[in-house]
């Protein structure tokens, strides 16, 4: 049983990735095991910077919209096997953060209250959207960020889903400014559009003429899973229902250069602390590595989260306009004197332009969410969660979030992942939305 958890984990990535399934006899190449504090080193080194080229250009005006205030709060669940969708069909709900980021920071000052964990600075945050000159939003510009006057960027990296740029300077460093320069390069235009951006405002529009939403050049696709013995059973449900993703969240993409890696995780004393599979191009092999793992070990609450994180950020993960995605599933925070760790593994990540989305299994309580919340927000990704509609294992803990919509978790994936490749947010049909929490449009809590 518990084999087959990893094996059907990711078994519904290659199916949507239009993948064959593997050959049999397929060789696994030997993963490299580490210890908690040399995961990084050993997954591929630091993270390198991103060049940064100094480009003048004329400024274009930045028009503001207002951006909805929300507010958090706990919102109740079904009770555990009520049994709202047919057993054995996992269900689940997400919350984007950066698109809710007053409740965002609210909810962190209380939990950071609660737990005297750490929290990254997410203060003065700098948030534009690239739009071209038709006003359609534009995703995959790369852009910069720089302090006014400053001859380096702080920040080079691509807009997101629907041309969003969401960045916290003070978690990459940079510390506060009133105002930063933002370049929107478009592709084949002679020179980037500039824009002077307030930092704590509203989103601000940037047209750049000549942008529109480009297709990825390539997707590396990394999981981290933790692989301790609370997850076997619960893994299990997960990727079976993973499974069913198929081929339609990477419809007309299916030309796309695709590599795959794999972080397994559990803790200090069991088998393997860290265990890293370089990144393959063959769907095969990444295949024959997961029926090749069990989930055992752990024994006690939190894991080795922050070395797992650590190691994938250290992926030599490609450069340019691509697609770089991370899911990391987990039902564990990392120990307290880690959890500071875990963050800045997440920064390295966003440094290295790589998209985080935390999936939190059932058993994943309030340090849990806290963290991968923080991660998947700084790196422009969301946070996942399973919920009890499905009637389907062990209760689900709610997540402190005033809305969200419940649908079947392998649609839920399918359109992240459709988002992330098309470029632009993808909502559920009307009828796959099992419950709906507070009031929701688009991702943003109006309560």
């Amino acid at each position: 049983m518990r084999q087959l958890v990893l094996t059907a984990a990711l078994s519904a990535f290659f199916v949507l990735t239009g993948c064959d399934a593997p050959e049999t006899g397929t060789a696994i190449p030997t993963p490299i095991d580490s210890g908690a504090r040399g995961a990084a080193d050993i997954a591929g080194g630091p993270v390198r910077a991103l060049p940064s080229p100094v480009i003048e250009a004329p400024v274009v005006e930045a028009p503001v919209f207002e951006a909805p205030v929300v507010e958090a709060s706990a919102a109740s669940a079904p009770a555990a096997g009520r049994g709202l969708v047919r057993a054995g069909v996992l269900t689940a709900g997400d919350i984007d953060d950066r698109l809710n980021l007053a409740a965002f920071t609210r909810y962190l000052a209380q939990t950071r209250a609660a737990t005297r964990l750490p929290m990254g600075n997410f203060s003065g945050p700098v948030l534009a959207q690239v739009v071209g000159a038709d006003g359609r939003a534009a995703a995959r510009q790369r852009v910069t960020l720089r302090h006014v006057g400053a001859a380096e960027p702080f920040y080079d990296g691509w807009s997101g889903v629907d041309g969003m740029v969401t960045v916290f300077p003070a978690i990459l460093g940079a510390g506060r400014a009133g105002a930063v320069e933002m370049r929107a390069f478009a592709e084949g235009a002679p020179a980037p559009v500039t824009a002077t951006l307030q930092t704590g405002a509203p989103r601000q529009v940037v047209r750049v003429p000549g942008a529109v939403t480009q297709p990825p050049a390539f997707l590396d696709l990394v999981f981290v899973v933790d692989t301790t013995g609370s997850m076997g059973d619960e893994l299990d449900w997960l990727t079976r229902d993973l499974s069913r993703i198929v081929s339609a969240a990477a419809r007309g993409y299916g030309g796309v250069d695709i590599r795959y890696g794999l972080i397994l995780y559990r803790d200090q004393g069991d088998d393997y602390v860290v265990r890293t599979y370089p990144f393959t191009g063959s769907a095969a092999t990444m295949r024959a590595q997961l029926r090749a793992q069990s989930a055992d070990g752990g024994g006690d609450y939190p894991e080795a989260a922050a070395d797992a994180l650590a190691a994938a950020a250290a992926l030599p993960w490609r450069r340019g306009r691509g697609a770089r995605l991370l899911f990391h599933i987990a039902d564990a925070p990392p120990h307290d004197a880690d959890a500071a760790r875990y963050l800045a593994a997440a920064a390295a990540a966003l440094r290295a332009n790589v998209t985080i989305h935390a999936l939190g299994a059932s058993g994943v309580e309030t340090e849990a969410e806290y963290l991968m919340r923080q991660a998947a927000a700084q790196t422009g990704g969301r946070y996942l969660f399973l919920t009890d509609d499905s009637g389907v294992g062990l209760a689900h803990a709610e997540p402190r979030i005033s809305c969200y919509q419940v649908t079947l978790l392998s649609d839920l994936v399918t359109r992240v992942l459709r988002a992330e490749l098309s470029g632009a947010r993808v909502e559920p049909a009307a009828a796959d939305v099992i419950r709906s929490v507070g009031s929701y449009r688009g991702g943003v809590c109006l309560d």
